[in-house]
């Protein structure tokens, strides 16, 4: 399911050689990097975080049994290195420098069709939580990460024809969550 140098590294690191690690970061740094960059928009940020799941991976990397390739393994890390940073900064005000000039320039006159659009991102935020891990990741790879469908195929692992499959899976379900709160009715 990975690449056979990986494996080799990968068992070599768990037998305890810790040099073994190296050639994995180096292999995955750069992509790790704008992974990561392009959900804090900070590149001093970015590296800090990188870090972070560097040093995560190699602590838990008696925990890796191969089950998928050993960057989506890494992509969940720094999935959740992002979300707890997140999570902590939840009660901080969002630095100057990492408000979007868009979304000032965008904000609607109407204060309701402001609270309108925070409640539905709220609303997608839940269902996509709701997604089964798969499908959460081929979702959240197409359309917040805007890769194609033969990249996310080539990144996890997965022919493109299931690929298509978990991203209309995710949409019906998404659209089976939504609809409720899209047509005005109590939302479970």
């Amino acid at each position: 399911m990975f690449d056979i140098d990986d494996t080799a590294l990968i068992e070599h690191t768990q037998q305890g050689d810790s040099e073994a690690f190296t050639p994995l970061i180096g292999k995955y740094q750069d992509r790790l990097y704008r992974h990561i960059n392009g959900r804090v928009k900070d590149p001093e940020l970015a590296k800090d975080l990188t870090q972070e799941t560097w040093l995560r991976a190699f602590r838990s990397i008696s925990s890796f049994r191969g089950d998928s390739a050993f960057y989506s393994w890494l992509y969940r890390i720094a999935e959740n290195v992002c979300t707890d940073y997140f999570r902590r900064q939840k009660y901080t005000a969002e630095p100057l420098h990492l408000i979007d000039e868009t979304r000032i320039t965008e904000t609607d006159p109407c204060p309701s069709r402001d609270v309108e659009r925070v409640e539905l991102r709220e609303h997608l935020q839940k269902a996509v939580k709701h997604l089964t891990p798969l499908r959460r990741l081929v979702f959240l790879l197409y359309y917040h990460h805007e890769l194609s469908i033969k990249a996310i195929a080539a990144e996890i692992g997965r022919s493109e024809g299931t690929i298509k499959s978990h991203l209309r899976n995710a949409r019906l379900q998404l659209q089976e969550s939504l609809t409720p709160y899209m047509e005005n009715r109590h939302v479970p």
